[in-house]
């Protein structure tokens, strides 16, 4: 499954299944981080003490994006909490690689079209992604604010470093729990606890976002999910494992062990 990321402007941040993954601050690309129009000359300077992360499309990269996503890793450097730390040591490691919605894969951009079947975007589309001032980044930007897919993350541009921060560790979570598999085992209660354990690791890192909030209700109206399908026993006690990237975790993970569809339209 994927984890899209359906904007919502009363809550801000919302993960979809592959469906939906996580709404934030602002679904438009915001002036403070730069869109393509506005993105600093690369001459790749920055990267002279090495990468923090590593891109899904390297050959397809800017400073400022670099920058964008250099401030959240910043946020959770600063955080001493566990979970800020394994995320950060995760991105550091490669565990994930992390990019932008207009850096999607072509496949990943057929299940993020297959997903949005309102937003009227086609297998052609996928060539005009990285045209200045694309019509197709801006749909795709205005729906979603992070996907997943595998061990790839996308997020949107415009958050803040500390809802960008909670984003990445929110679609870890996803990653480490290989959601895009395990989303669609027994619905609705397998999306159910996929979207409930990221959004509660979500508020352990930033409380002050989900504060009188019933993570339960929030999961079960944003991804319009039947209560009344989802087991008894799961609404009762909701959180399940994985809940930290850790060493042992990624080592059970077996990313590289992914098996990738790829549609026909991308061979």
């Amino acid at each position: 499954m994927p984890i899209l990321q359906p904007c919502d402007d009363a809550v801000r941040r919302l993960t979809c299944l592959a469906f939906l993954a996580s709404c934030l601050a602002s679904c438009a690309s915001g002036p403070t981080d730069g869109g393509d129009d506005g993105d600093v000359a690369d001459d790749k300077g920055d990267r002279a003490a090495g990468a923090r992360f590593t891109e899904v499309d390297a050959s397809h990269s800017n400073k400022t994006f670099r920058l964008y996503i250099g401030k959240a890793l910043d946020v959770l450097a600063a955080d001493d909490s566990e979970l800020a730390q394994l995320t950060l040591k995760s991105i550091a490691a490669g565990y994930v690689k992390l990019d932008e919605l207009v850096d999607l894969t072509c496949p990943d951009f057929e299940r993020v079209r297959k997903d949005l079947p309102a937003a009227g975007l086609t297998p052609a589309d996928y060539a005009h992604l990285h045209d200045r001032g694309s019509a197709i980044k801006t749909t795709i930007e205005n729906e979603l604010d992070g996907y997943m897919w595998s061990n790839r993350i996308y997020v949107s541009r415009g958050q803040t470093p500390k809802r960008l921060a909670a984003t990445l560790i929110h679609e870890t979570n996803h990653v480490v729990n290989r959601s895009e598999v395990g989303y669609y085992d027994d619905l609705p209660t397998s999306a159910f606890i996929h979207e409930y354990r990221a959004f509660y690791l979500e508020a352990q890192f930033d409380p002050a976002e989900y504060e009188g909030i019933d993570l339960v209700d929030y999961v079960i109206t944003n991804y319009e999910l039947d209560r009344a399908k989802i087991h008894a026993a799961v609404l009762a006690h909701p959180l399940t494992p994985q809940l930290l990237p850790t060493a042992t975790a990624w080592k059970a993970r077996k990313v590289t062990s992914d098996v990738e569809t790829i549609p026909a339209v991308c061979r």
